[in-house]
């Protein structure tokens, strides 16, 4: 369900939250899409976007009811394309709301990207960035690597399974990460950060995301069997909240339309739920041209206000052409400018959990879309 905020943003006062790489198990996931919807209602996800590898499941679209607790999830339909041919298997791309299937077009990084915008989807590049696995040589790193192709939404800024493999550097850590993962999650890798500000240095529009890819597998490790990890406690962790006009639809296609010009624009931020509700964020430019967005763009005429606000106390930092200019301890930032650039939020939080003093430290909590503030033409 659409959440509405008494907020000062008064174009969005809606705002839902969902996940938008999910996998079942018509490719290399363990959950059936009815499982995988249960679970994101129970964890409190508005909408689930299924993005198999290579396949689309067309029957199951639509909205689901929690038998119990009567929550509404909107499911929709996605892939992730990649080339099974290639090895190793490099530029995966998650296609969301097409049409049809694009991986037809898959060993052509260029050609995948084109047919989902000609199909009506929003495409973003899934997890820029991998590592290798340190203990485990057989499983692989699927970074991107073809940059030089255009007409890409965004990028998932942060993946949850990619941040979790990367950390597993012997096997008594493995064992530590599976029962205490909140401990190895520590943010997007740096490096898929600077590649987002360097984009956006570029003048291209850039939107983020971040998602869990979940798969919900049992893996072993010597005399230890464990599902890793369940998908209702992954939809509690990495999700991306989409700011709307007006509450989704009960007609399931004006529905998905909703979500896929939320996420076509930017008018989206990421959060780490473990660190706290990020629910009522939000991050606007106001000045003689009225009030922006996250994902907005904006033409200097005089100063601008910037303004985050969120619902829980943060260290809160603006950052202007991946460059911090601004920071405070507290639930509002405001920033005066007359400077062109592009601005987005992070913020921090710092939350404790008693079985570590390691895990005792200051961790990232929501990244916003940028509002680009462009010279007056």
């Amino acid at each position: 369900m659409a959440t509405q905020h008494n907020t000062e943003d008064s174009r969005f006062p809606f705002e839902v939250v969902g996940n938008f790489h999910v996998h079942t198990r018509c490719s290399d996931g363990t959950g059936t899409h009815q499982q995988i919807a249960q679970a994101a209602a129970e964890a409190g996800l508005d909408v689930v976007m299924f993005t198999d590898h290579n396949l689309r499941t067309e029957n199951v679209i639509g909205w689901y009811v929690h038998p119990v607790n009567g929550r509404r999830v909107l499911l929709l339909m996605g892939e992730e394309v990649h080339d099974e041919a290639r090895e190793p298997s490099v530029n995966h791309y998650l296609s969301l709301g097409a049409e049809r299937e694009v991986n037809v077009y898959a060993a052509q990084a260029q050609a995948v990207i084109d047919a989902v915008n000609r199909h009506g989807g929003v495409g973003f590049i899934a997890h820029p960035f991998e590592r290798p696995v340190p203990i485990f040589k057989e499983v692989s790193a699927f970074p991107w690597v073809d940059w030089q192709v255009t007409g890409y939404a965004g990028i998932e800024l942060w993946n949850y399974l990619s941040e979790f493999k990367a950390g597993l550097s012997s096997q008594a850590v493995a064992v530590l990460a599976v029962f205490l993962p909140d401990m190895f999650i520590n943010g997007p890798f740096p490096e898929t950060l600077a590649l987002w500000d360097r984009l956006l240095a570029t003048g291209q529009r850039v939107v983020a995301i971040g998602g869990v890819d979940a798969h919900a597998q049992t893996y072993r490790l010597g005399p230890f069997k464990k599902r890793v990890f369940p998908y209702r406690q992954q939809f509690m962790t990495i999700n991306t909240h989409l700011l709307l006009e007006a509450p989704l639809a009960d007609d399931w296609r004006v529905a998905n339309q909703q979500v896929l010009q939320a996420l076509r624009a930017g008018h989206a931020f990421i959060s780490y739920q473990r660190a706290g509700c990020a629910r009522g964020f939000r991050f606007t430019a106001t000045g003689r041209h009225g009030m922006a967005s996250m994902g907005d763009e904006v033409r200097l005429n005089g100063s601008l206000t910037l303004r985050a606000t969120v619902p829980l106390s943060a260290h809160l930092r603006l950052l202007k052409d991946g460059r911090e200019v601004a920071c405070v301890q507290g639930r509002q930032l405001t920033f005066e400018t007359e400077e062109p650039g592009v601005f987005r939020i992070e913020a921090h939080r710092s939350y404790h959990l008693a079985w570590a003093e390691r895990a005792i430290r200051r961790r990232p909590w929501i990244f916003s879309n940028p509002i680009y503030v462009r010279r007056a033409s």
